[in-house]
């Protein structure tokens, strides 16, 4: 234990590279460990089966390819739809195929397998990991940083979903750590690059892109950032809108699904109140209910919010917005075959920086049930982390929880571990604590009174 004050950076830059390097490998090296080779879900195998098809023959449709994994799943169920010339291609944006080419160069010569995919995933996500970490130790000590960064990428669903196969999350929620990364250090032309990214993700992820740079550039009276953000991202959506073209036919930004479907949906949720909910408390798809952590932050950060950089309320911001459209379009269960929920991603990400820099305006309670809550977090994530067959349908989201299901099956001693966890996490929490003391400003940085 040291009672001097330490500096954001505990060194100069020399000495900081190794842990974020360091962080990046440990990271990759355990969602590679751990992520799915075997699991099917219609929305991955789709992008995967994309991926392969392009790098082996050259094209991205169907058109009457033997695809024997899909068998009798319904062509509605696989999200195929007929494009122009008499194609048929899987529904998909188009980074969660381009993404993964490079890994099929690779490694896909063969025969059809999802594990270049997951190994991209892994790889993309160990990579939002170290970026987001470099964003918040310009706050936060590395202590610091490397805590929250720990929770984000080991306590929560980026591990079971954007890390465990290659959903569109995998690159929304490195598209957004960038953003945090390039704002926390004014980089904007490199915001609109991760903002780019993330809309390749998922196109309506434009929000959170929007919102960042439209209010960090009128809070500061700087067009010149909105300019830098709105061009490079632009250009990603165009490029978006070229890929589209090229492989469904239309400069539909959307065009990569059925955009009866697509209206259909916003006609069956948008005024859904159950729908909206669900994404926050639903048993098996809350964000709440998977990540309590969040709510056991929502008084600091109400506390903090005046003093938060401008950058990490926008990020914030842009992600309710994005989550709330995205419950209007979507049905708020995000589909089967992942553990924890899958379309709050986006909105955590988005929220972890302010979260992480409200930490030290918890309360007492707070501070006393930070440390069970996470520990028991983190043993929920890493019973998904290492078993694939956890996870339940989406038909039985509002009734049942999967981690819960799977401490019954276990039985008695499940539970009981799962008690002695949170005690473990209880003792180190109090023992810990003081990271989160007092603080002392220091230039344009904050930093703690007490180190560790």
């Amino acid at each position: 234990m040291s009672g001097t004050p330490s500096t954001v950076a505990d060194g100069p830059a020399n000495r900081r590279r190794p842990i974020a390097a360091w962080l990046f490998l440990v990271a990759f090296a355990v969602y590679a460990l751990t992520m799915s080779r075997t699991l099917w879900t219609t929305d991955v195998y789709g992008a995967n089966w994309t991926s392969w098809h392009i790098v082996t023959t050259g094209s991205p449709w169907i058109d009457g390819a033997r695809i024997p994994d899909v068998g009798h799943r319904s062509t509605e169920l696989l999200a195929i739809v007929h494009t122009h010339g008499g194609h048929t291609a899987f529904g998909r944006f188009p980074g969660v195929v381009a993404a993964t080419l490079p890994a099929y160069v690779l490694l896909g010569s063969g025969a059809m397998s999802i594990v270049p995919g997951s190994l991209t995933a892994a790889l993309l996500t160990a990579g939002a990991l170290t970026l987001l970490f470099l964003a918040l130790r310009r706050s936060l000590t590395e202590r610091q940083a490397l805590l929250a960064v720990v929770l984000f990428g080991f306590t929560t669903p980026v591990w079971t979903v954007s890390a465990n196969l290659m959903w569109p999350q995998t690159l929304t929620v490195l598209g957004i750590a960038g953003m945090a990364w390039a704002s926390a250090t004014g980089r904007w032309w490199w915001a609109g690059v991760f903002g780019g990214i993330a809309l390749w993700g998922r196109v309506h992820a434009a929000i959170i892109v929007a919102v960042l740079g439209l209010a960090v550039g009128l809070r500061r009276r700087d067009p010149g950032i909105v300019l830098r953000i709105g061009l490079t991202s632009g250009a990603f959506l165009a490029a978006s809108c070229a890929w589209i073209h090229w492989v469904y036919g239309t400069w539909n930004p959307l065009g990569a699904y059925d955009t009866g479907t697509v209206g259909a949906n916003a006609d069956a949720y948008r005024f859904s109140i159950p729908n909206q909910l669900g994404m926050w408390v639903s048993p098996d798809r809350g964000l709440l209910v998977w990540t309590p952590l969040v709510l056991l932050l929502l008084p600091a950060l109400v506390r903090s919010w005046s003093s938060l950089p401008d950058w990490s309320r926008s990020l914030l911001v842009g992600g309710l917005v994005y989550t709330v459209l995205g419950g209007a379009l979507n049905t708020f269960t995000g589909g089967d075959g992942f553990y924890g929920y899958r379309y709050g991603l986006e909105l955590l990400a988005s929220a972890t920086p302010a979260l992480a820099l409200s930490h030290r305006r918890m309360g007492r309670v707070e501070r006393a049930l930070f440390g069970p809550v996470a520990a028991v977090q983190a043993f929920a994530f890493l019973l998904g982390g290492l078993y694939e067959n956890l996870y339940l349908s989406q038909t039985v989201a509002w009734h049942q929880n999967a981690f819960v299901h799977a401490l019954d099956r276990i039985g008695p001693a499940g539970w009981v571990v799962t008690a002695l966890v949170a005690l473990v996490g209880f003792l180190v929490g109090r023992r810990f604590s003081r990271v989160t003391g007092p603080t002392r400003v220091a230039g344009d940085r904050t930093v703690d009174e007490v180190s560790v």
